[in-house]
């Protein structure tokens, strides 16, 4: 009796490891983001805010072209699982230790204390860095941390630009089935400390597997999806995990079924099926690169609200541009600074006139194709409208001559002179005056 209760225990184990789940359409939950300042102007009034206005004006890739990005993408992208070693420098692996010597503050206003940033800085535990360099993999769309915790923190929220949703502990989003190398555990091993293609910081252990070279070599199988709708959901009985758009998800040679991890008692990685109804949902990666795509891919971005550093699973004017660009195969990395070097081209107007600069725009960047970059803020350019360069971009807001913003809030489709009819809008610090790059692909 005992005998056949051992192995009815491995086949109900088995069954859980390779079970099937169900990739659905869903929806991302609503949150505080919901509830901030959602300001219009002229442009988010008049400009439909409709990207698939301006989609016509693209240039189509050639499959060629976007095979040489794709591939590129997939190499990055599993890069981690190659590293032998983390490659951070002193200065990257230390930076968030700079919070504890300044005054920083709970989303409500209150100082945290120095003692708070001690024990985060001794869980963090960096006596162990590389004693672990194990291959990983993400298990569910979760959030990568500055320090092992959850615990949000700001500076002063009573400062223009500071304050909730600008939670410096959010370093990133980081979607399901993301291949990570770890580093080392916290002191309380609750956390580890992680690199993926395009960042690096604390995961909790709970949202990660450890996998092995078996798991690797039937999940890194040259033939790849990715999901074409956002905010949908995997489900099972006993799981669910939102899944954005731009999320990557390998096939089964032999089921044709979609690949994500589920882990074991020992921590490790093992294939769960997925199954979906919906075909229209996610697609061979990468798409083709057409107006009808480029259309499909950049509506769902539109009004999203702003998430710094893709909190509440929403997401700021980086990740909006990183997540447009992967289903075509075209890989970005996380922050705006990392993107303006990305491109196959780069066109430098810092120094221009605002004229100048509006005629280089309409000139040599490519609508869906190009970013504009000023410090700190990235947008992808759509076209022409009437004379005037049309871009989208998932802005906060814009400054104000008395030090203050006007809140957006959210992704937009405006002009590069948005607010320019209003006497409040500080008129040296608006986009056209600022931007520094034009990036092409």
């Amino acid at each position: 009796m005992k005998k056949y209760k051992i192995i009815i225990g491995i086949i109900l184990f088995t069954a859980s490891l390779f079970a099937e789940a169900l990739l659905d359409t869903g929806y991302r939950y609503k949150s505080a983001l919901d509830s901030m300042p959602k300001k219009n102007v002229r442009d988010t009034k008049y400009i439909k805010q409709d990207p698939k206005c301006f989609s016509t004006q693209i240039k189509p890739m050639s499959k060629i072209e976007q095979k040489r990005y794709d591939n590129e993408y997939n190499r990055k992208f599993f890069k981690p699982w190659f590293r032998k070693k983390m490659g951070l420098s002193w200065k990257q692996r230390n930076w968030q230790f700079m919070f504890a010597k300044q005054k920083i503050y709970t989303r409500y206003g209150k100082r945290i204390s120095k003692k708070w940033f001690k024990y985060q800085i001794r869980n963090s535990n960096f006596k162990a860095y590389q004693s672990v360099l194990k291959s990983a993999i993400t298990l569910r769309h979760t959030d990568l941390k500055v320090y092992p915790t959850k615990q949000d923190f700001y500076y002063n929220p009573k400062r223009t630009g500071e304050g909730f949703p600008f939670d410096y502990n959010q370093n990133s989003s980081v979607n399901i089935n993301t291949p990570l190398l770890v580093s080392h555990y916290s002191k309380d091993k609750k956390w580890v400390f992680i690199r993926c293609s395009y960042a690096y910081g604390w995961l909790p252990l709970s949202d990660i597997a450890f996998v092995d070279y078996k798991f690797k070599k039937r999940f890194k199988n040259s033939n790849y999806y990715v999901t074409i709708r956002d905010n949908l959901f995997i489900k099972d009985k006993n799981f669910k995990t939102i899944v954005k758009l731009g999320s990557i998800f390998p096939i089964d040679k032999k089921t044709k079924k979609y690949m994500i991890a589920s882990k074991d008692k020992k921590g490790y990685a093992h294939i769960t099926l997925v199954k979906s109804k919906k075909k229209w949902i996610i697609a061979k990666k990468p798409i083709s690169f057409t107006p009808s795509n480029v259309a499909l891919i950049s509506k769902q971005l539109v009004g999203e609200p702003y998430g710094w550093g893709g909190k509440m699973q929403a997401r700021d004017c980086s990740s909006l541009t990183k997540d447009f660009f992967a289903p075509f195969g075209i890989f970005l990395r996380r922050n705006s600074k990392q993107q303006s070097h990305d491109g196959k081209k780069v066109t430098k107007i810092r120094w221009l006139s605002a004229k100048r600069k509006k005629a280089i725009i309409l000139k040599k960047a490519k609508p869906f194709r190009s970013l504009l970059y000023v410090g700190g803020h990235v947008t992808l350019y759509l076209g022409e409208k009437k004379g005037e360069p049309i871009i989208m971009h998932n802005y906060w807001g814009s400054r104000l001559n008395n030090h203050k913003k006007r809140i957006f809030g959210r992704a937009i489709i405006s002009s590069t002179e948005i607010g320019k009819e209003r006497k409040d809008i500080k008129k040296r610090a608006m986009l056209l005056n600022t931007f520094s790059k034009i990036i092409t692909f």
